[in-house]
């Protein structure tokens, strides 16, 4: 949920149109590589003058996430009835990497941190996961002040290899120690002034923002606070959005103190016109 509302619609359209997102991200502490595209077929529901009916939309397509730890990927629909609320529903199948990256036992939730899994590399182990969630994002805009609260709920079903006995096992997209079957939470919100309008014109935002994850059934939890900035120097498609993230832990049983979450991501979004219209603009 890094990007959540951090850039404007690319297109706007009152018939069907391609949604596309490719992304980039980077992370430390824990260490993290991500590649996430998306792709989506998408039509407008209501619309009208109102401020809060003129981009509502139902989608449906792919997502592919991959990392050095795993390679997830699965089908959506994505739902906004309104503008400022948009819920995901997901299904996803994926591969962990048996490269001391992903997957390890644990016997307690803490001990996961990426210099104690450096130093058990050799007990990771490869497995499959299944899994389905549903992620609702309020969002708005007042003056220049841009905010959202975003929500993901995540079933998680791990194959347990047959020759591993642990209890717990770790899960390296959100950084917790989970058991082979749970139940993942995340909830990021953020409030965030716009310095540069966006749209048809470069962007900026920037403001402080709080990231909640947890474990439901292993309970554990990290719990962080912090500052993030979004710009897109251009407007031209091939210009990204780039977007930065730092975070301080208040709550976690691996990082704390001086060691903060440290996070950049690179962004490109595009919409276009299918069918008819797409024809007539050629």
């Amino acid at each position: 949920m890094l990007t959540l509302l951090l850039s404007a619609a690319a297109f706007a359209a009152d018939g069907p149109t391609f949604w596309g997102r490719q992304a980039v991200a980077v992370s430390g502490w824990p260490t993290g590589l991500l590649s996430t595209t998306i792709a989506e077929a998408r039509t407008p529901l209501y619309r009208s003058d109102s401020i809060v009916f003129r981009d509502t939309y139902i989608g449906a397509g792919a997502q592919v996430m991959l990392s050095p730890a795993f390679a997830i990927t699965g089908a959506r629909v994505a739902v906004s009835p309104i503008d400022v609320f948009e819920v995901t529903f997901r299904g996803a199948h994926g591969w962990y990497f048996g490269n001391g990256l992903g997957p390890m036992p644990f016997d307690s939730v803490t001990g996961s941190s990426t210099g104690e899994r450096a130093d058990r590399e050799e007990e990771g182990f490869s497995t499959e996961l299944w899994s389905a969630a549903v992620d609702p994002t309020l969002k708005g805009k007042v003056w220049n002040i841009v905010f959202f609260s975003a929500w993901s709920v995540e079933y998680l079903a791990f194959d347990q290899p047959s020759d591993v006995g642990s209890t717990y096992t770790y899960e390296p997209l959100r950084d917790l120690v989970v058991v082979w079957n749970d139940v993942a939470f995340e909830h990021q919100a953020a409030v965030l002034y716009q310095a540069l309008p966006g749209g048809d014109q470069p962007s900026l935002r920037f403001g402080p923002t709080f990231r909640d994850r947890w474990a439901h059934v292993s309970g554990d939890r990290s719990t962080a606070v912090g500052a993030l900035v979004a710009a897109r120097p251009g407007v031209q498609p091939a210009v990204p959005t780039i977007v930065g993230l730092v975070l301080w832990y208040v709550d976690d049983n691996d990082y704390g103190g001086a060691v903060p979450y440290v996070a950049g991501q690179v962004r490109w979004e595009l919409e276009r016109p299918i069918g008819a219209k797409a024809a007539a603009g050629r």
